[in-house]
């Protein structure tokens, strides 16, 4: 019993280390970033439900005046918090190519929208780009590095320990589906980086019908919306009164892949 405890723990150990190593960079992308001639560009995301921008309440249970949105299985809740991580930011060149923008960590925080959901990308070399793509949560590295600063320190609530890391998307809010009516009812935590469950997902935001030209003269602002009824709909529909609070498990990576979906593009301004 104790050997195979052991084992076990051996097992446990090893996944962490090699779930913690940083991934290979493609030959595509670039990493280098002493360009001569750049410019700031500025990235500002809107927290919507389909065509109502998201409004937090603490009402419980809410009201008729309560802000409130209707998911994909009829649903209706409201949200009082909402948060998520933006990470290693990468822009697409009409090549295929990518120019990856160093040291990306950016926590969106409905509640705090002028001061998080606009955020400043620094010394983007002058070209033109077709895409942004980036990471919905922390990569491994950085969640195996234990508690830090600024977007990823422990105060902003969004860090469970050192050897769990990091909760990449977080939603709370109220619903008459789920049981316990009367108390915060519906709670999605979403994070992990160990396999079977690594819930790191990519997002990639195509500038339809447009590019982002970043020239010296003029800073650009990409501006995109993030639809939060995509996170329980697309691919996999939630069911809140089956699912009302999630950590971890099979509904943890279906919400993940959900919302690797939920970016859209919605215009530029040069």
């Amino acid at each position: 019993m104790k050997i195979a405890r052991l084992l076990s723990l051996a097992l446990v150990i090893g996944l962490v280390v090699s779930s913690c190593k940083k991934d290979p960079n493609p030959i595509d992308e670039e990493h280098v970033h002493n360009h001569e001639n750049t410019n700031d560009v500025v990235v500002n995301i809107t927290n919507v439900a389909d065509n109502q921008i998201i409004q937090l309440s603490s009402d419980v249970p809410y009201t008729a005046s309560t802000p409130k949105y209707v998911n994909a299985n009829n649903d209706t809740f409201s949200v009082s918090i909402l948060k998520y991580y933006i990470s290693n930011i990468k822009l697409k060149r009409p090549n295929g190519s990518y120019y990856v923008v160093p040291e990306t960590y950016f926590l969106i925080n409905a509640a705090d929208t002028i001061n998080t959901c606009k955020f400043v990308l620094k010394d983007i070399p002058v070209e033109n780009y077709i895409a942004i793509e980036f990471i919905v949560g922390v990569d491994s590295t950085r969640n195996c590095s234990g508690a830090q600063t600024g977007a990823l320190d422990p105060l902003n609530d969004m860090f469970w320990s050192w050897n769990q890391g990091y909760i990449f998307f977080k939603c709370e809010g109220y619903t008459g589906s789920a049981p316990h009516w009367g108390i915060p009812n519906i709670a999605y935590h979403i994070g992990g980086f160990i396999p079977p469950f690594n819930l790191i997902r990519w997002a990639n935001v195509p500038f339809t019908s447009t590019s982002l030209n970043v020239d010296q003269d003029h800073v650009s602002t990409i501006y995109l919306k993030a639809n939060l009824l995509e996170a329980f709909r697309n691919q996999n529909v939630i069911d809140f009164s089956v699912s009302p609070a999630v950590t971890g498990g099979p509904v943890a990576k279906q919400l993940a892949n959900n919302y690797s979906n939920m970016f859209v593009f919605s215009a530029i301004k040069h």
